[in-house]
């Protein structure tokens, strides 16, 4: 009887809180061009991670690099933009803190190295484990 009670305990605390349950998987796209020039540096990226994204997530995330496209709609040509880009996914319970949470860090983003936006898509997911 002591084997099976250790085994359940085992298998709840490795679990996510929220497994089982709905989650939502949020994407976050950083450009890393700067408005007037310039580019947000590695060594300026990874701060940001570590002091505004990991703290408010500290669970786990996931960071890709990929290059992004796009084109201004109040600029004065039609040229299509390509930038270095990051993507960040976390997912999470569908929660007001972790609303919260994401809508800090990229208002904080936005501020810090003059951008115009942070793109964010949202889906439903179901965690398997």
């Amino acid at each position: 009887m002591k084997r099976f009670v250790l085994v359940c305990l085992l298998v709840f605390v490795v679990q996510p809180a929220f497994a089982g349950s709905g989650a939502i998987e949020t994407k976050l796209y950083f450009g890393l061009g700067i408005a007037g020039g310039g580019r947000v540096t590695e060594q300026q990226w990874q701060r940001f991670l570590a002091e505004i994204v990991t703290p408010r997530f500290p669970d786990g995330l996931t960071v890709l690099s990929a290059t992004g496209q796009w084109r201004d709609p109040k600029g004065k040509s039609s040229k299509v933009v390509s930038e270095p880009t990051r993507i960040v996914i976390i997912v999470h319970p569908e929660t007001a803190a972790a609303t919260k949470a994401i809508g800090e860090i990229r208002q904080t983003y936005v501020k810090r190295f003059r951008q115009q936006s942070v793109l964010q898509t949202d889906q439903p997911v179901n965690i398997v484990e």
